[in-house]
């Protein structure tokens, strides 16, 4: 008898310099881990020759890892190919939603809209007179980037089934970590160069923000100040990060440096040179969440979660619930599950920049 069982496809999370793919199995617990993989593009994505040897490549190490089963992927473009904002609509008699949003959409673009390639994951019908109103958030990007990157996976061996958005993913994932989050709940995935705001409730996306900013910023901050290699930047910035002090609640003095002054100081001084990049990202957060009070004030938020890179700086949680009064979760999703044996030289800790590739993962694919 034939098996048509639903497979996980490999989701693959392309950023400028870094892809990360993931794959999922089922097994009685439910959905678990088949394998992990990481490479880096030198250079990036963006300055990939015209044939991307580089990227092409790299892209092969994915698929002959063995880890993998299968060649069919689902992927996220890279973000500088994205372009995401909100729409206002009315619809007029006879038109259909879809026509009204694409319209409106090519109004945003700095392309073509015949060269779009358009998703809306979240339409809302707004109350209103005889003309029926409506919000969408958009996700556009030009299709040649959509085509050349597709043509890049299959010269690797790879076939794709589908191009999700990463706040889909996002989105996707959280629900399946805290399914009882009826929200409104800031989402923030903090990247290497680019960071995804969202705020979200169980059934709309009020505003999806992405940010030029990631862990980047601090680590040349901290290489060029300290003089430090990038390697030992990193340690310092996850060993001691932000200084207990900032804990909303905070319970007494940090045990860290508690009777230590060299290390009381080094803390101190790492947080300085910190501590000005991280407001760039407090601000975005006071951008979004003053967006969608203006539009709705009762829709204040009512927990903050810290995906990503957001693991790599020690206590940014408690940093942020005190500067926006608003209880913060660092989340490495990674916790949940138990990495492959194939992968061990990824720990969990350093597992948490697959979130978004992750979330993608469980994207099922039934007619694989």
């Amino acid at each position: 008898m034939l098996n048509f069982g639903t497979t996980y496809p490999i989701g693959i999370d392309i950023h400028d310099q870094r892809i990360y793919a993931v794959q999922l199995k089922e097994d009685r617990k439910g959905i678990a881990l088949r394998g992990l993989a990481k490479v880096r593009v030198e250079g990036g994505i963006g300055k990939a020759t015209d044939n991307g040897d580089e990227v092409i490549a790299q892209l092969k190490t994915i698929a002959k890892n063995k880890a993998f089963r299968g060649k069919r992927v689902v992927i996220h473009l890279p973000s500088q190919f994205i372009y995401s904002f909100p729409l206002n609509i009315e619809v007029d008699q006879g038109d259909s939603v879809e026509a009204a949003i694409v319209q409106e959409a090519g109004k945003h673009l700095s392309f073509p809209i015949e060269d779009a390639s358009i998703d809306y994951p979240a339409i809302e019908t707004v109350p209103s007179g005889k003309v029926p109103k409506h919000k969408a958030t958009v996700i556009a990007t030009n299709m040649e980037h959509m085509r050349q990157m597709v043509l890049w996976l299959q010269q690797a061996g790879l076939t794709v089934e589908a191009v999700d958005a990463s706040i889909s993913s996002m989105i996707r994932l959280h629900h399946y970590l805290y399914k009882s989050d009826a929200g409104p709940v800031i989402l923030c995935h903090v990247g290497y160069k680019q960071t995804l705001l969202a705020i979200v409730t169980e059934d709309r996306i009020l505003v999806h923000h992405s940010v030029p900013w990631g862990i980047e910023i601090l680590l040349d901050q901290l290489q060029e100040n300290l003089e430090l290699s990038r390697e030992k930047a990193l340690v310092y910035l996850k060993e001691y990060g932000l200084p207990y002090e900032n804990r909303q609640n905070s319970q007494g003095p940090d045990s860290r440096t508690e009777g230590d002054e060299t290390l009381e100081n080094m803390v101190k001084e790492i947080s300085q040179i910190i501590t000005p990049y991280l407001e760039a990202l407090i601000h975005e957060f006071h951008n979004v969440i003053g967006y969608v009070i203006s539009a709705e004030a009762d829709a204040r938020s009512e927990a903050i979660f810290l995906y990503g890179h957001a693991n790599f700086v020690r206590n940014l949680d408690d940093c942020l619930a005190g500067t926006l009064n608003i209880p913060t979760t660092l989340v490495n999703p990674m916790t949940n599950f138990t990495l492959p044996e194939e992968n061990a030289f990824c720990g969990v800790s350093e597992a948490a920049p697959f979130s978004l590739a992750l979330g993608l993962a469980m994207r099922k694919v039934p007619w694989l």
